[in-house]
């Protein structure tokens, strides 16, 4: 009977699983576990304790529920937090570990349903940094590897999501290169420096040929808070006045950053922010501005606005302008967003990574002319300005790409003989 074991990349947007056939030495490609699925996790308002909507269909779910519910997203960023401990979802607590478990146990009864066996063993991925803290990075590890046990596994291993990447890439070429991996998702950019070899895929130690890793919490989910702050908050009252005792006051700013990340609208609903909504609507200089803000928390439309948001970035990955449409009839959204706005209104973030980047490669005494390829992976890696600041760095001629949700599930399976080499000899 042949032996498996799965790579599972558990990202903050997308997450995926591949099989490793440590019999054959072989990757199984099948239409089951082809792709990838969105991160999601919906809880139907119920008093009972039903099981929660999971993937993409949560997200359609939500949405045709209204959204009502409990729905989590970007879940992984949550965990290093130490102050999450635990949540109440109909009547029923869950600790982190335990939603992620179930969607990680989604992800093994699908591999399972193609290779027929209940399989213990997996490649769990991790970015290079969950957390610049060093005891919250170990939090998130450790947590996640809970989060492992619960759904089922037994062996587990943790690889670093841009090494995943790199052996992925490995498996493409046929003769030996240095690249430089940048892995860019909702969460995090990561980046490695690895000397590839196709003579060297599936060897048990290949610690010497990793050169360097390091990465930062900064990556697509940002990208869309600063179009939501440049381009949408001021649709909600951002930059406008109220009146108090005669004078007129700048309305805080603290309100629009709480919006800029839609799971955290719903802390805005209670009675002490609602009412200074609603009069900020009678003393505003932008009434109506207000009555939308009220409608986006009374309504629960944050998720669904930041949707249009994250569509239109994608748009601008080939496009040169894109609708922001929303069309909502209490919070009417008719907008265009270009490229040119796009890339300016983020650029502190592509500067924050590509700095992170230029210390990276310093520190690591590795100049970027001894990168002999670049290989870019992750849905954040398509934004165009972000792309042209390593073809600036490094040249056109070295980028290669391909494959941007999969390559991390990929690589991590293809991690598969170094964590158990006893089942490759």
């Amino acid at each position: 009977m042949d032996t498996f074991i799965y790579g599972i990349d558990f990202g903050t947007s997308n997450s995926a699983v591949t099989i490793w056939n440590a019999t054959t030495r072989s990757l199984i490609r099948d239409p089951r576990i082809a792709g990838v699925d969105a991160t999601l996790l919906y809880f139907p308002a119920t008093s009972a304790r039903t099981a929660p909507v999971i993937g993409n269909a949560a997200k359609l779910r939500y949405i045709e529920d209204e959204m009502r519910g409990r729905f989590f997203q970007a879940i992984k960023t949550i965990l290093p937090f130490s102050s999450f401990t635990e949540t109440v979802i109909n009547n029923q607590s869950f600790q982190i570990e335990e939603l992620i478990a179930l969607f990680l146990r989604n992800l093994k009864a699908r591999a399972d349903a193609v290779t027929g066996q209940d399989v213990k063993r997996v490649v769990m991925g991790r970015p290079a940094v969950f957390s610049t803290n060093p005891a919250e990075d170990q939090l998130a590890e450790t947590r996640l590897h809970r989060a492992a046990v619960l759904s089922g596994f037994k062996e587990i291993y943790f690889q670093y999501e841009p090494i995943a990447a790199a052996f992925a890439y490995e498996s493409r070429i046929a003769k030996p290169e240095r690249v430089l991996v940048g892995d860019f998702g909702g969460g995090t950019s990561d980046f490695t420096v690895v000397q590839l070899d196709p003579a060297r895929q599936g060897l048990t130690d290949r610690m010497a040929d990793i050169l360097a890793t390091g990465g930062l919490p900064i990556a697509g989910n940002k990208y869309d808070a600063a179009t939501m702050w440049h381009k949408v908050t001021p649709l909600f009252g951002r930059g406008a006045t109220y009146d108090s005792w005669g004078k007129q006051i700048d309305v805080p700013d603290s309100l629009y950053r709480t919006i800029c990340q839609w799971d955290q609208i719903v802390f805005l609903r209670n009675a002490k922010k609602m009412d200074l909504l609603w009069r900020l609507t009678g003393l505003s200089s932008d009434p109506a501005a207000f009555e939308r803000f009220q409608a986006l928390i009374r309504e629960n439309q944050g998720f669904a606005l930041f949707q249009v948001i994250e569509a239109a970035k994608i748009e601008l990955t080939s496009k040169i302008t894109a609708p922001l449409t929303f069309t909502h009839p209490r919070i009417p959204i008719d907008l265009r967003l270009t490229r040119n706005e796009f890339n300016q209104n983020s650029a502190d973030l592509t500067a924050a990574i590509t700095g992170y980047l230029d210390t990276f490669l310093a520190e690591s005494n590795i100049p970027p002319a001894n990168i002999e390829t670049v290989f870019l992976t992750g849905g954040t890696s398509l934004l165009h300005k972000l792309r042209q600041e390593f073809v600036t760095r490094f040249g056109q001629e070295k980028i290669r790409d391909g494959q941007e949700f999969t390559s991390v599930a990929d690589g991590l399976a293809l991690s598969a003989p170094l964590f158990f080499p006893e089942l490759h000899r």
